[in-house]
C-alpha cells in the first residue's frame, strides 16, 4: 500500500460555507489499520470574487498528488431526471440501459418471493436505491436512506461541475466517488464504539451524529475511539504551539457535523484506495453508474 494521502469532502451548496475537506493518509499495511491525520479544511465558502470551487481545486492541487477524492453526496441522478429524449415511451418500453437494469433487479426481487418496499420509480430512484431494496442483489450489510431527494439535486450538479473542474487540471486521482456517510457511521459504530445506542440517547448511530441534542457527544466518542484503538492518529506537535494546534484539529473533528461527515468520507477513500470497500455488482457501472462505496471490514 502506497501512503498517498486521500481526501473526503463534504459537499454544501455553492453558497454556504459549510464545505470541508479532511485530508488522510495509510501508514504502513492498511491491515494495521492506521490512518494518519494530514490536514483539515472547513468553512470552505466563497471569498470574494473567489468562488468555493475554485477554492476547493486549490486546496486539492495543493494536496495531491492523491490516491483518490470522495463526496458525501450523490453524484448520478435518476435515469428519467437525466433523461434527454424529446418523447417518453414509458418505464416499461425505455430503451437506457438504467430503465431496463432497475426493472430487471426488481423482477428478480419477486422471483424470489420477496416484497417490494416501494414500487420501482426512474423518475425518482437512482441505480443503488433500487440494488439496496432488493435483498440478494448487494452483499452490503447494511441499508442506506434513499440517496437521492430534491434537498440532494443542487448537489448533484455542484458535484458534477467540480468533476468537470478537476477533469481541466488534467491530474490523475482527480476521479470524484461517492459514499454515504449515516450508512458508513454505522458501521464504524458497529466496529468501533458498540453499545452506541444508549450514548447517543437510544438513536442509532445513522441518526446520532446527526443530532442537536447528542450529536457533539457521540461524534467525540466516535473520534476518541478512532484515536484510542489506534484506527487514527493524530498529527504530532514538537512544542507547546504546535501541540496546542494539533489538539484544536483534532477537537474540529467532532465539534463541526460538517467536519465529521468529511472524516467519515475520507476514512472511506482511504479504505478504497486499498481496495477495502464493496465493489459494485455486476453490470451495475456498465447501467450507469453511481456506486456508494462503503467499508468492507470482513477484508481486514
Amino acid at each position: 500500500m502506497v501512503n498517498v494521502p486521500c481526501a473526503g469532502i463534504h459537499l454544501s451548496g455553492p453558497n454556504a460555507s459549510k464545505t470541508a475537506v479532511v485530508v488522510l493518509r495509510a501508514t504502513g499495511d492498511l491491515t494495521f489499520s492506521a490512518l494518519e491525520l494530514v490536514r483539515v479544511y472547513e468553512k470552505i465558502g466563497s471569498f470574494g470574487s473567489l468562488f468555493s470551487d475554485e477554492r476547493l481545486i486549490s486546496i486539492l492541487s495543493s494536496e495531491g498528488p492523491l490516491a483518490s477524492v470522495f463526496v458525501d453526496c450523490p453524484l448520478t441522478a435518476p435515469p428519467c431526471v437525466d433523461c434527454s429524449r424529446p418523447s417518453c415511451p414509458g418505464a416499461v418500453r425505455c430503451e437506457d440501459v438504467g430503465v431496463a437494469f432497475m426493472l430487471s433487479v426488481a423482477n428478480r426481487h419477486l422471483a424470489r418471493g420477496k416484497r417490494k418496499s416501494r414500487p420501482v420509480n426512474p423518475q425518482s430512484q437512482r441505480l443503488w436505491d433500487v440494488v439496496q431494496m432488493s435483498a440478494g442483489e448487494s452483499r452490503i450489510p447494511v441499508r442506506t436512506e434513499p440517496t437521492y431527494s430534491s434537498n440532494h439535486a443542487p448537489l448533484v450538479v455542484r458535484a458534477r461541475t467540480l468533476q468537470r473542474r478537476l477533469n481541466s487540471l488534467g491530474q490523475k486521482g482527480f476521479e470524484l466517488r461517492e459514499t454515504n456517510v449515516p450508512a458508513v457511521v454505522e458501521l464504524l459504530s458497529e466496529r468501533y464504539l458498540p453499545g452506541s445506542g444508549a450514548a447517543a440517547g437510544g438513536l442509532p448511530p445513522a441518526a446520532a451524529f446527526r443530532s442537536f441534542e447528542h450529536g457533539l457527544g457521540f461524534r467525540q466518542q466516535m473520534v476518541d475511539a478512532f484515536l484510542e484503538c489506534g484506527f487514527l492518529i493524530a498529527p504530532e506537535g514538537t512544542d507547546g504551539a504546535n501541540l496546542d494546534a494539533a489538539a484544536d484539529v483534532v477537537e474540529s473533528l467532532s465539534a463541526s457535523v460538517e467536519v465529521f461527515q468529511a472524516l467519515v468520507t475520507a476514512i472511506v477513500a482511504v479504505l478504497h484506495s486499498g481496495h477495502l470497500t464493496f465493489p459494485p455488482v455486476a453490470g451495475f457501472e456498465q447501467a450507469g453508474g453511481g456506486w456508494v462505496h462503503l467499508p468492507d471490514f470482513g477484508k481486514f
